[in-house]
């Protein structure tokens, strides 16, 4: 059913599809109840998506901890607490500690330090530049296939 109307001066055509309900006519409980469960049922839920799982570090150092912060990390070649932190699992203010203790036993030494970031190097870790043990000065290593 289309009606002609008139909208700001010009004329427009207004079409309605389908019936229109009677001013008379009621909906029942049950159809009202059935339309609001309805419109609820379909919509989206929405997912937390991927939840990280909380580390349990240690706040305290134990025998076994010790022993490793004494005899692992002074021979790593980078050392932050960030390193110590992953490889003993204890927190950072642990790990801050722990380098410290390090610096003081002259086990490790600093290369950069920051108020936010220390940045430091085993003194039994091998440095960048260093050579092999064995390799002479005067030749240069074989490439390829013993030529």
């Amino acid at each position: 059913m289309c009606i002609r109307d008139r909208y700001m001066g010009k004329e427009v055509w207004v079409c309605i599809m389908g019936k229109q309900p009677t001013t008379g006519q009621k909906k029942s409980k049950d159809a009202i109840a059935k339309a609001a469960s309805s419109a609820k049922g379909g919509r989206k839920k929405w997912t937390k998506g991927k939840v990280k799982d909380k580390l349990a570090l240690a706040v305290f150092y134990d025998e076994e901890t010790y022993k490793k912060l004494l005899e692992d990390i002074p021979k790593l070649r980078l050392i932050t607490p960030a390193i110590v932190t992953d490889k003993l699992k204890v927190n950072q203010s642990l790990a801050r500690r722990g380098i410290r203790h390090l610096r003081e036993k002259n086990l490790i030494r600093v290369l950069d330090a920051h108020r936010s970031m220390w940045i430091s190097t085993g003194v039994k870790a091998k440095a960048i530049g260093e050579k092999e043990e064995g390799a002479e000065e005067g030749t240069k290593p074989q490439k390829g296939k013993g030529k």
